[in-house]
């Protein structure tokens, strides 16, 4: 796909807000072990009020869209995920203004300003072991990605793939945000959580627009 409007990429987040819901409880398990436990359940508890939001709403343009689920991140999940997370969709709106469709370059641009925005709010460093960790490295593997195609699915699966490769480096990693860092040594060998959702939010995003409406 090379260009998504407002219908498609609302149901890729319909798309990537179920998986998010799925993996609920893998993700409270993990975080159970190395933080409050919480996680997986404010996931979904966000995601399936985002899903039940976007479904009965008609957005003309990928701006609204993601205006809307931004906001509704930050307001329905509560805590630091809601408002990272719905961060990342709010903080790259004003690079998507006024297109009534996006193409692989606009994804890049304004998930790149929504990782920007993601680590200026919640002032995490590479190796934190926080989403962050999987955001950096997702958006290197677009910005390769962009180079070769600008198809949308492509380029969000590279995102996902560069995503996962920073989950797995997080299990050799020291907490130094959160109530991880308590567990300081205990928490090697377990990736983080917060990265594991990024990884499986673009997951849902680059299958949903890899197979079209």
């Amino acid at each position: 796909m090379r260009f998504a409007n407002a219908l498609a990429l609302k149901k890729a987040m319909i798309d990537a807000a179920e998986a998010i819901i799925a993996a609920e409880p893998e993700l409270t398990r993990i975080d159970s072990v190395i933080g409050d436990g919480d996680h997986g359940i404010g996931m979904k508890t966000g995601f399936s009020v985002l899903r039940e939001q976007l479904a009965a709403t008609v957005f003309p343009t990928p701006y609204e869209l993601f205006h809307a689920s931004g906001l509704c991140l930050v307001k329905c999940m509560g805590g630091s995920s809601g408002v990272l997370f719905g961060t990342l969709f709010i903080s790259g709106l004003d690079v998507i203004k006024g297109k009534e469709a996006l193409n692989g370059a606009d994804i890049v641009a304004f998930l790149t300003k929504g990782i920007q925005g993601v680590k200026s709010r919640g002032r995490a460093k590479p190796g934190d072991k926080t989403m962050v960790d999987a955001l950096l490295p997702a958006q290197s593997a677009m910005e390769l990605a962009l180079k070769s195609t600008d198809d949308i699915g492509e380029i969000l699966k590279a995102a996902e793939t560069g995503a996962l490769s920073g989950v797995e480096a997080t299990k050799n990693m020291v907490s130094r945000l959160g109530r991880s860092k308590n567990f300081r040594e205990q928490v090697l060998g377990w990736p983080d959580p917060g990265a594991i959702s990024v990884s499986i939010l673009l997951g849902g995003l680059a299958k949903s627009l890899s197979q079209g409406l």
